[in-house]
């Protein structure tokens, strides 16, 4: 029995140092893993944009309109609180704030994850972060910022809410894949979260088209989906 005990004790201890030397690999405690696919649907059927054409409006001192919001009369009052105008470059500006909110249950959504029992992770890393997206957009999505934020948080404005990266311009019309830019800080962002997987958080998309007075209304919408790949360890 003495003899047993020792041979365990020593091969436990061997073991150890195998495994702190790399003779043994620490991937079986680890798993690389798709992240759950997020779509966003950015569609100027529900903007609220003017109908027919947008003619140019100049703006500012001296001119016949200088608050976009208040022009004097006859001139039709438009609404700010449903469409923001603003005097940009002298002419009447219309912005128009888009954010879409996706819920990421890693526990549920990633099959990979279920050989971890417990609701947290030790490690988790960032591998890769793409979108692909399909424009019939008439006119180029400015960039869309991602940000990851608590469950129940909507909101990018939120301060819990944390940027996480940006994808570059959709151009009018296009199709297509690309690399999300990640921020600095991207990885620890993620990692905050993903660390309890039991926990569900947001990933949030955000743009603002600005439509110059003069320029094209801006019709039919781009759909973006947001994956990647990471990986875990106890």
């Amino acid at each position: 029995m003495r003899f047993k005990l020792s041979y365990l004790v020593v091969t436990g201890l061997a073991l150890g140092s195998a495994a702190s030397c790399g003779l043994i690999s620490t991937d079986i405690l680890s798993t690389s893993f798709s992240l759950p696919a997020k779509s966003y649907s950015f569609d100027t059927a529900v903007w609220h944009l003017p109908e027919g054409s947008f003619p140019p409006v100049p703006c500012g001192a001296g001119q016949v309109v200088e608050d976009c919001c208040n022009p004097p009369a006859p001139l039709p009052a438009p609404d700010c609180s449903v469409n923001m105008l603003s005097c940009d470059d002298a002419l009447c500006t219309l912005h128009v704030p888009i954010s879409v909110a996706q819920t990421m249950d890693l526990k549920k959504e990633v099959p990979a994850l279920g050989s971890f029992s417990n609701q947290s992770l030790i490690d988790v890393s960032i591998t890769k972060i793409t979108y692909a997206f399909a424009s019939t957009m008439n006119v180029d999505l400015p960039p869309v910022e991602l940000f990851i934020a608590p469950d129940g948080v909507t909101s990018a404005d939120d301060p819990s809410a944390q940027k996480f990266g940006t994808t570059h311009v959709i151009p009018a019309g296009a199709s297509g894949e690309d690399m999300v830019d990640l921020a600095p800080n991207a990885g620890a962002v993620f990692a905050d979260k993903a660390h309890h997987f039991g926990t569900p958080f947001n990933f949030i998309a955000r743009t603002s088209v600005v439509i110059p007075s003069g320029s094209p209304v801006p019709s039919g919408r781009v759909n973006l989906t947001v994956q990647g790949t990471a990986k875990a360890s106890l």
